[in-house]
């Protein structure tokens, strides 16, 4: 029906109700609580599973400069902006954070800065131009139990990063000691990780071709809010911005660990078939993300494609790495992340280095944390425990990091491989915040991913 039609029948059919109350008294009250709220929440909150504290604002403004930009003009605005938000002055932070990210949005390129020499592919073709075309063969009875193994260490490596996640290493030993690698209190699988892979499965289960545009249709249905990136991919989305935009526009985070996090569940679904799994992590990704942060999901999923066939950790990672793109900085890093493995033959070493290698990053940049994975799996000789030990006492982004890394680990061993120290606490079911979700039976993620890896309704 024509816009005007509906709305000159709605006017036609209006008439004064003699018993409306008005409502601006009301509203004048507080018109601008909802809005003071989100301000608030880019100024200073803390982590909801660990209570670490954060401030959004700043990471943005570390982030665009980790993308070779000139922020100097938004970081002179933090010293008043802080004054105004300890001070409760809300209307004029509110006018110091517009100032903020008009400056983020316009900031120059820095002039010779190493960001702008490497390679930055955002369509698939040329992202995937140098990738191995291989496809493995893989026994229908092992799947299914690698699959299980794969959605059983996530849980569990989330679930025990939870507590730690947004500490360093030093305030996790202090508090936790021996514990750390262990659950440090009760654990609890409410995440927001996980909550994407669920609308991106939920996409793999509509007909036809899978595509970024289904995706973020599920994630508008599903999810009700997220944080840095997700936040801006969702609040564009809602906006009717869509991928690959949703994921650029206004997203200063779009290099952080976002897609990362969630495309195991594109190498679940694709078992020996890293291709697949690196198509789908891309539609995922750029959702939320670009660039490097995009090449991260990638990475991740094809290295959980992986993990079904090989049992070697570096022989595994460098595979996984051939679907890096070429001459990104991406790539770039996790070869000297690798380097530093293969020279100092001890985890605590690479712990101090990537400290001091990525000090200018936000803790929940891509880099830090995409090494700590790295590290974690390297050393784990093939060990769950070891794993989580290592991701465990590096600190950063811990649930993001224990899911990645337990995936892998979980795949590769199966689901014998992971003790029942790590599935007693689930009794074989998971919490969410997604109102159609708020509990599922891991059983039923696995039967889902194993549908998809033997054929399912998508194409290809």
């Amino acid at each position: 029906m024509k816009a005007w039609r509906i709305e000159y029948r709605l006017r036609k059919s209006a008439f004064p109700d003699k018993n409306f109350t008005p409502f601006w008294e009301e509203f004048a009250k507080n018109p601008f609580e909802s809005e003071d709220e989100k301000l608030k929440l880019l100024w200073e909150s803390r982590v909801p599973g660990s209570g670490a504290p954060e401030h959004l604002i700043v990471g943005a403004i570390q982030a665009v400069e980790n993308m070779g930009m000139d922020i100097r003009r938004a970081e002179k605005l933090l010293k008043n902006g802080f004054k105004a938000y300890y001070s409760g002055d809300f209307r004029l932070l509110s006018v110091i954070t517009a100032e903020i990210f008009h400056f983020l949005n316009n900031a120059p390129k820095i002039k010779g800065h190493q960001y702008h020499f490497f390679n930055r592919p955002l369509e698939w073709e040329k992202i995937s131009e140098k990738f191995p075309k291989e496809k493995y063969e893989i026994r229908k009875s092992e799947i299914s139990d690698k699959i299980c193994g794969g959605w059983l260490g996530q849980i569990a490596g989330a679930s025990m990063g939870t507590a730690l996640e947004g500490y360093m290493h030093r305030a996790l030993v202090n508090r936790f000691g021996k514990k750390l690698g262990r659950f440090v209190g009760e654990p609890d699988t409410y995440n927001d990780d996980i909550t994407y892979e669920i609308a991106f499965l939920e996409a793999l289960k509509e007909r036809g071709e899978i595509s970024s545009e289904k995706i973020a249709m599920k994630w508008i249905e599903l999810i009700p809010s997220g944080w840095s990136a997700e936040q801006i991919a969702l609040r564009n989305l809602r906006n009717g911005i869509f991928p690959p935009q949703s994921g650029t526009e206004g997203n200063y985070f779009q290099e952080w660990i976002g897609a990362a996090m969630r495309t195991m569940a594109s190498g679940l679904v694709s078992p020996g078939n890293p291709p697949k799994a690196a198509y789908l992590a891309y539609l995922d990704g750029r959702v939320s993300h670009s660039g490097n942060g995009l090449y991260g999901g990638i990475f991740i999923a094809a290295l959980v494609s992986l993990a079904f066939v090989f049992k070697d950790p570096e022989k595994l990672l460098i595979r996984a790495i051939k679907y890096i793109p070429k001459g990104s900085e991406l790539e770039s890093v996790v070869w000297e992340v690798m380097s530093y493995c293969n020279g100092t033959k001890n985890p605590d070493k690479v712990r101090r280095f990537i400290e001091k290698r990525f000090k200018t990053y936000n803790w929940i940049h891509l880099y830090p944390n995409i090494a700590s994975v790295i590290t974690a799996i390297y050393f784990s000789e093939g060990s769950f425990d070891r794993a989580m030990e290592i991701v465990a006492s590096f600190g950063y982004d811990v649930d993001c990091n224990g899911g990645m890394a337990g995936t892998v680990l979980g795949v590769m061993n199966g689901e014998s491989g992971i003790s029942d120290y790590w599935k007693k606490p689930f009794k074989g079911k998971i919490r969410t915040y997604l109102p159609k979700f708020d509990e599922i039976e891991i059983k039923e993620l696995c039967k889902t991913c194993e549908k998809f890896a033997n054929g399912g309704v998508y194409d290809y």
